[in-house]
């Protein structure tokens, strides 16, 4: 696996490291423990600077698919991205369905910065 992540109730706020070659079951594993743990309102802080997506068009349009369905479940929480510029683009349809929810969502080339911004917004109510 190559998503590794703290769900912190106490913070309300998810922080997941990206390394190596990121699958869809690794982003559907992921997303399934965000979801049981009703943690969807959550701050969440992707770092995925060591990291590269391993997936095919058909694969990156059912994280999409999911994305959205974890929309319609409820608040989201604001999302930090941290990613290369090159990363940002290459993953640029899944950032892009990640922010059509009603949440505070900002791509970062530094974590320092991702977290900061992340701590300055509001706690949203699930």
């Amino acid at each position: 696996m190559a998503l590794y992540w703290t769900i912190d109730s106490r913070r309300r706020a998810v922080d997941v490291m990206a390394e190596g070659d990121v699958t869809m079951a690794d982003a559907m594993r992921f997303f399934d423990a965000v979801e049981g743990a009703n943690a969807l309102s959550y701050s969440k802080l992707l770092d995925g600077t060591r990291a590269q997506a391993a997936m095919t068009p058909d694969d990156v349009l059912s994280i999409i698919v999911r994305i959205r369905g974890l929309h319609a479940l409820g608040t989201m929480g604001a999302l930090a991205v941290v990613a290369t510029a090159e990363q940002a683009q290459r993953i640029a349809r899944l950032l892009g369905a990640a922010a059509v929810a009603d949440r505070p969502m900002k791509v970062f080339e530094d974590a320092k910065q991702a977290r900061r911004w992340l701590e300055a917004q509001p706690p949203r109510s699930p």
